[in-house]
C-alpha cells in the first residue's frame, strides 16, 4: 500500500467519524427540541430549575450521551484534518495539536456532564428539604467547573479548526468556500465560548451564541464530506479541489 494510499483511507476514516458524530450531535438536539430541555447548559438558578431537572433526566441523559458521542468522533475527524492539510507543514501540526487538545477537554466535559445528569437528579429527587438545600450550592458548583471546561473546550477548537482552514486555504485541497465557511464557524465557536465564560453576565446573547454554534456542525458536515470524496487516485495536496 502506497504512502498516499494509505493517506487517504485515514482521511476516508476522518470523515466518516465526522459524519457519524454529526449524526449524534443532530440527534442530541432533536432530543432536546422533542423534551424541551433547553440550550447545552442546564439551568440550576433556583429550585424551579433542580425539579425540572428531575422530571427530565431520562431526556436528558439521553442527550448528553448523545453529545459525548459527538465528541468522541471528533477525534477520528481532527486526525482526518491532519491528514488532509498536513502538506502544509506546521501549521497542519500545530492545527492537529490545539484541535486535540480542544477535543480531549470537550470529552471529559461531556462525560461530566453524563455523570452529573445519570446521579444528581436521583440523589436530589431522593433527599429532605435541608438535604436539597446543601445539594443545590453543591451542583452550581460542579456546574461552574464544567462551563469552564466547556468554554477551554470551544476556544481551543475554535482556534484549531481556524489553523485547519488556514492550511486548506492554503492547500487548495477543498474549495476556498469551505476554507473560508470554516474561519467563520471557528469565529462562531470561540463567540460560544466567551458567552459560556461570561455567565450570566451575557445571558440575553446565549440563545444567539447557540444558534451560531450550528455552523460549528454544519462545517463538520462540510468536512465530512470533503474526506469522504478522497480516493486512491486523489491527490492530497495541490491543484485539486474538493467540495
Amino acid at each position: 500500500m502506497s504512502h498516499e494510499t494509505n493517506s487517504a483511507h485515514i482521511i476516508n476514516v476522518g470523515g466518516a467519524c465526522a459524519l457519524l458524530g454529526v449524526c449524534a450531535g443532530l440527534a442530541g438536539a432533536v432530543v432536546g427540541a422533542i423534551y424541551g430541555l433547553g440550550g447545552q447548559e442546564i439551568p440550576l438558578s433556583n429550585s424551579t430549575d433542580f425539579l425540572s431537572l428531575v422530571e427530565k433526566q431520562s431526556a436528558l441523559y439521553i442527550r448528553e450521551w448523545l453529545f459525548l458521542i459527538y465528541a468522541i468522533f471528533v477525534v477520528g475527524e481532527g486526525l482526518g484534518l491532519y491528514y488532509l492539510t498536513r502538506p502544509v507543514g506546521s501549521m497542519a501540526l500545530w492545527a492537529l495539536v490545539v484541535f486535540s487538545a480542544g477535543i480531549f477537554v470537550g470529552i471529559v466535559q461531556d462525560a461530566a456532564v453524563v455523570a452529573f445528569v445519570r446521579q444528581f437528579p436521583t440523589d436530589y429527587a431522593g433527599a429532605d428539604t435541608m438535604t436539597r438545600l446543601a445539594l443545590e450550592p453543591l451542583a452550581r458548583t460542579v456546574g461552574a467547573i464544567i462551563g469552564v471546561q466547556q468554554t477551554v473546550a470551544n476556544t481551543l477548537l475554535g482556534v484549531g479548526g481556524a489553523l485547519y482552514s488556514l492550511a486548506v486555504l492554503r492547500t487548495g485541497v477543498a474549495s476556498r468556500w469551505f476554507g473560508g465557511f470554516g474561519l467563520v464557524a471557528a469565529a462562531a465557536g470561540v463567540v460560544f465560548a466567551v458567552v459560556t465564560a461570561t455567565a450570566p453576565h451575557l445571558r440575553e446573547f446565549a440563545p444567539i451564541a447557540e444558534q451560531l454554534f450550528g455552523l460549528v456542525v454544519f462545517w463538520d458536515l462540510w468536512a465530512a464530506i470533503v474526506m469522504l470524496r478522497v480516493g486512491d487516485s486523489t491527490p492530497v495536496a495541490g491543484s485539486a479541489t474538493l467540495a
